[in-house]
């Protein structure tokens, strides 16, 4: 395309979108668009735009906004999946085999460098992923590489009659959802990476539980293994294979004044961890919370200044960590509220997190509020979505006001705006 006809269409995209965010007469009947099958699914990179997305493509962004019923069109953020319309996706072997493993195409990467990383023919790739263009794959895009897996899942057995993952294929950092169904009266339990899963009755033989899929696990595919025990004390374990992908996680240098650098103090943060740890270990058996959570600060349009996943370095240090959870922008005083329902285990001022509030969930699940100017909850107080916790304040390990909101499951970490856009479980 060459550069007078790029800003043609960047004038016809223009004009469409502010079209499009320009209210319409009441009695205008709404434009309804509908995803097909075929439709790419584009996942959002540091510094995409709509605009810049539809640019890429072609496209009005207004269409892009109504399929994908974006409240905000303004507000797209790194990791979010969006549906192209009319843009034919590329085709990928839908369900890949146990043994193989998940590579998720990165910006710049190409079938053939994806190939000469892997030590494999091209044509091995292209074949096993059903790729019609080999020059129409998009970063975020997942391709199955030929691999070994140790453990490969048989045929159900009884009392299983079903076993499935909300994500056989995660993103890491995020919070899987395992569901069974049994044909006779157990107990249900299990572990992944080391960790117990707590399984919930929801009545007629069917169950379900979370587990976290740590921010650094390295990518692979690990065994879930699900065990069904009956009242005599006979037992039937299964596995579940689930595969861990790179996040789209950015990278950051954290500069902290000389005011603030005693924090990283190890001993200090050593001692503050081990208080919490001890906290958000504890598991209550049932859960809290219903349905998604919401925001708590901001309303439903918050202003994020960091995210959670970002590899983090401090100083220009060389130790490597992450964000452990979402950053919002706000002036001192800016109220916070409590997301879902729980119990306050902690409100007290803490060195490095600031004037912090710890709510229990259930079933191993804790949210943390940090750096806080003021709080007016207690410990030990029943709280439900939406009662006021505390005010956002500049307390802590900070560069400046902000609230750090932080979910932990079983102790790990994961990306909290997961709980928001969808319901859980």
């Amino acid at each position: 395309m060459d550069y007078s006809r790029k800003i043609h269409n960047l004038i016809i995209s223009l004009t469409l979108f502010f079209i499009w965010i320009t209210p319409v007469a009441a009695d205008s009947p709404p434009v309804v668009q509908t995803q097909t099958s075929q439709d790419l699914i584009y996942t959002v990179q540091p510094g995409d735009t709509l605009l810049l997305v539809a640019l890429k493509y072609n496209l009005n962004p207004a269409e892009i906004a109504l399929v994908n019923q974006l409240p905000n069109p303004n507000l797209i953020f790194p990791g979010q999946q969006l549906v192209l319309p009319g843009i034919p996706a590329p085709t990928v072997a839908p369900n890949p085999q146990i043994g193989d493993k998940i590579h998720v195409i990165q910006p710049g990467e190409t079938i053939n460098s994806i190939a000469k990383l892997y030590n494999l023919p091209a044509g091995t790739l292209i074949t096993l992923n059903n790729i019609h263009n080999p020059d129409l794959i998009e970063a975020g895009q997942t391709l199955q590489i030929p691999g070994e897996s140790p453990i490969r899942p048989g045929p159900l057995e009884a009392p299983f009659t079903s076993a499935a993952l909300s994500e056989p294929v995660i993103i890491q950092g995020r919070t899987l959802i395992v569901k069974v169904t049994l044909s006779e009266p157990a107990t249900v339990s299990g572990i992944f990476d080391g960790n117990p899963l707590f399984f919930q009755d929801n009545g007629s033989g069917q169950y379900w539980t979370i587990t976290a899929i740590h921010a650094l696990l390295p990518p692979s595919t690990y065994p879930i293994a699900l065990t069904a025990t009956r009242p005599d004390g006979t037992a039937v374990t299964r596995f579940e294979n689930v595969t861990v992908v790179e996040g789209p996680y950015g990278s950051e240098d954290i500069q902290l004044d000389e005011s603030r650098n005693a924090l990283l103090d190890a001993d200090l943060l050593a001692q503050e961890r081990e208080k919490l740890v001890n906290l958000w270990s504890q598991v209550t058996l049932q859960p809290l919370w219903e349905g998604p959570f919401g925001y708590p600060v901001g309303g439903n349009s918050p202003r994020f200044t960091s995210y959670f996943g970002t590899r983090r370095t401090y100083n220009n240090s060389q130790e490597p960590s992450f964000h452990g959870g979402t950053d919002f922008g706000g002036e001192v005083g800016t109220p916070i509220y409590a997301p879902a329902a729980g119990r306050v285990v902690l409100a007290e001022p803490l060195t490095v997190r600031g004037n912090a509030v710890l709510i229990d969930h259930g079933l191993g699940l804790y949210s943390g509020y940090w750096h806080q100017n003021q709080i007016v909850v207690t410990e030990g107080q029943e709280i439900q979505r939406g009662d006021l916790i505390g005010y956002l304040g500049n307390t802590g390990l900070v560069t400046g006001p902000h609230l750090h909101w932080e979910l932990r499951l079983n102790g790990i970490a994961v990306n909290p705006l997961q709980w928001v856009r969808e319901s859980i479980p």
